[in-house]
């Protein structure tokens, strides 16, 4: 196979962008995003709580635990997946690490939604907000929407949140 010049010029660029990536540890929001979900899935709540940026949580124990009882009460995580888009709809908002009057600002963010089944057969669904700037990309907030649309699934919300947020 020939190569000519401009081609074997185009690969070397390419080698160096990715060498130079994978030196300086540059990992886009959706890497993180995968990552977080992943120790999700394998209830390694402890790696998914280091990967909050310190500015949103001040104790990453109490986030570990927050997500080890989301886990606990909904059950889930192993069928979380992509979404689009959120569905249309009321529902009641939980988000980890809860924020409590702690000031940050953040001028651009990436947001990667998710949906699962809890294991009462009913829809999750998670928004998960990450930075994107030019530093290392870490989470910001994992929001739970728990679909709230007739008295019944109003009151199951209003439940767990209850428990999760204790």
């Amino acid at each position: 196979m020939k190569f000519n010049i401009i081609s074997l010029g185009a690969l070397l660029v390419c080698a160096t962008a990715a060498s130079h990536a994978a030196a300086h540890g540059d990992v886009s929001p959706v890497t993180v995003a995968d990552k977080f979900v992943d120790a999700l899935q394998h209830q390694r709540f402890k790696d998914a709580a280091a990967m909050f940026a310190p500015e949103t949580t001040q104790n990453s124990g109490a986030t570990e635990q927050a997500l080890r009882r989301v886990d606990v009460s909904l059950g889930g995580f192993s069928t979380i997946h992509p979404v689009a888009t959120l569905p249309d709809g009321k529902s009641v908002k939980l988000e980890v690490p809860v924020h409590k009057n702690t000031p940050f600002r953040v001028q651009k963010f990436v947001q990667v939604r998710y949906a699962s089944t809890a294991s009462d057969g009913q829809p999750v669904f998670y928004e998960l907000n990450l930075t994107a700037d030019n530093m290392q990309p870490k989470v910001l907030s994992f929001r739970l929407h728990l679909p709230a649309t007739d008295a019944q699934s109003t009151k199951r919300a209003n439940q767990l949140v209850a428990v999760i947020s204790r």
